[in-house]
């Protein structure tokens, strides 16, 4: 580890609180969980780069601002027409932040919090990454609210989302320790928060990726990307696709963890 590098455990920072709501041990832990929230923010507020845990694998990101975006490009040497995940602490989070029709909020309940990244239409004004763009050209984001391990829980008490992408070079493994983020990755990176390992309830897959863009529309999803959670899982939460094939669609390269 670098000396620059500062390392949070979050399963210490959790403590004894077992919830996310802080409910667990009552005053304590809303106590506890307060004062993580402000620990967690005040070194996201800080960090250039980022290394964090999901549910699924390792992410590598920070705050949604450009000094951020323009480190996450540099580092893995990716390109800025690429679009980025946004990864939010919970659901709540996710609404006040992009105030969803109706239909789609609905969808995204009953497939969030999980390893699914949705990816819906953007809206004007959200201060995000560059957006990705649907098939008529208009501006789509790539959402996440994972379903946090318990170990890695403090990072269901962010108030603000999160850019990222997953912590390996292209080509190879997603990690799910921190132990194993690629080393110039890793060296990178000026915060690393240690989730532990994850993905226990995947099996290492990365999310799977699901478009919702035409959801309001007509009723229509497609998954762009199979991964963790099944075709048919997804059509028993949302009904069948209408006038699409839930099973076709092109995943974009580096969509998500």
């Amino acid at each position: 580890m670098s000396p620059s590098q500062h390392v949070i455990d979050l399963a210490a920072l959790a403590g004894t609180c077992d919830t996310s709501a802080g409910s667990g041990a009552g005053a304590a832990c809303s106590r506890a969980r307060a004062h993580g929230a402000a620990r967690l923010s005040a070194a996201l507020g800080a960090a250039r780069l980022a290394c964090f845990p999901t549910d699924t694998v390792y992410g590598v990101g920070g705050l949604c601002r450009p000094a951020v975006l323009e480190a996450l490009w540099q580092t893995k040497g990716r390109d800025p027409g690429k679009p980025l995940q946004v990864v939010f602490s919970s659901l709540p989070v996710l609404f006040a932040a992009l105030d969803p029709e109706p239909a789609l909020a609905a969808a995204l309940r009953r497939l969030l919090p999980g390893a699914v990244t949705a990816v819906v239409p953007s809206p004007p004004g959200f201060a995000g990454p560059p957006p990705g763009r649907d098939r008529d050209g208009a501006p789509t984001l790539g959402v996440r609210v994972p379903a946090w391990p318990r170990r890695a829980l403090p990072m269901s008490w962010l108030a603000t989302p999160l850019v990222a992408t997953s912590a390996n070079p292209a080509g190879r493994p997603a990690p799910r320790r921190l132990d194993d983020v690629d080393a110039e990755l890793r060296a990178a990176c000026d915060l690393l928060l240690d989730g532990g390992e994850v993905g226990a309830e995947t099996g290492g897959l990365p999310s799977t990726v699901i478009d919702l863009t035409q959801l309001v529309a007509d009723g229509a999803w497609r998954v762009l990307r199979p991964g963790a959670v099944s075709a048919a899982s997804v059509e028993r939460a949302l009904g069948p696709s209408a006038g699409v094939s839930p099973r076709t669609g092109v995943a974009e390269p580096g969509a998500g963890m």
